[in-house]
C-alpha cells in the first residue's frame, strides 16, 4: 500500500526537477538574447558612418530607423581631403530638419556639453555633441544650417549620426536588464519549486507515518 502511494510522490519530485531545469533554460535564453552583437553594435556608432555637412549649407540625410540621433560640431575635420580646423566652441547656427516625404519639420534639443566629444585615432576628426534628434519615422530628410546674420564664413563641418551616448547606454543597459530579468525568473521559479518540494515532502512524510 505504501509503495503504491510513494510512486506518485516520486513523480512529483521529478516534475519539480523538470520545472527547475525549464526555468534555468528560460533564464539562459533571456540573458543570451539580452546581450547585443557587440561588433555590430559598435559599428553603428563608427564616426566614419556619420554624414558630414559643410555649413552654411544643406544636404539630404537618410535615417534608416527611428531612434536617437545627434548633430556633432567637428572643430577638427576632414572632408574629401580638405582639412577644417575651427574654434572648439560651436558657432551660433540656425538649423532645420524637414521630411522630404511629408514636409514636416523635426525639432532639435540643444545639448552642448564641452566634454561630450569623440575623435578618430589620428585626431583628424574631433567632434562635440551640440544637438539631439528624436527620430520617430525613418526616411530621407533635408538638413540645413546657416548663421543668424546669413554670413557665409567661417565654413564649419557638422556630422549627423547615432547619438553615441545613447547607443553606449543601450549596449551597457541591455545586458544588465537581461541579467536582472533572468535572475528574477530563476529566483521566482526556484522559490516555487522549493515550496512545491516542501509540500510534497510534507504529505509524503504524513502518508509514511500513517
Amino acid at each position: 500500500m505504501n509503495n503504491k502511494k510513494s510512486k506518485p510522490k516520486c513523480l512529483y519530485y521529478g516534475l519539480v526537477a523538470i520545472f527547475c531545469l525549464f526555468a534555468g533554460l528560460i533564464t539562459t535564453v533571456l540573458i543570451y538574447r539580452g546581450f547585443p552583437n557587440l561588433p555590430g553594435a559598435l559599428e553603428t556608432i563608427d564616426v566614419h558612418n556619420m554624414t558630414q555637412v559643410i555649413v552654411p549649407g544643406s544636404a539630404d540625410i537618410t535615417f534608416p530607423k527611428k531612434g536617437a540621433y545627434a548633430v556633432y560640431y567637428e572643430y577638427r575635420s576632414l572632408v574629401e581631403g580638405v582639412q577644417y580646423i575651427n574654434a572648439k566652441t560651436p558657432p551660433p547656427l540656425i538649423c532645420s530638419l524637414t521630411s522630404k516625404a511629408t514636409g514636416k519639420e523635426v525639432g532639435f534639443s540643444p545639448e552642448y556639453i564641452e566634454g561630450n566629444t569623440y575623435s578618430t585615432k589620428d585626431q583628424e576628426r574631433v567632434g562635440v555633441h551640440i544637438l539631439s534628434i528624436s527620430m520617430a519615422k525613418p526616411g530621407t530628410y533635408a538638413f540645413s544650417c546657416h548663421y543668424p546674420d546669413e554670413g557665409t564664413a567661417p565654413k564649419v563641418v557638422l556630422a549627423i549620426g547615432p547619438n553615441i551616448v545613447w547607443e553606449l547606454f543601450n549596449i551597457v543597459a541591455r545586458p544588465i536588464s537581461a541579467i536582472m530579468g533572468g535572475l528574477v525568473v530563476l529566483l521566482g521559479s526556484g522559490a516555487i519549486g522549493l515550496l512545491f518540494f516542501i509540500v510534497v515532502a510534507f504529505y509524503r512524510s504524513r502518508s509514511t507515518t500513517i
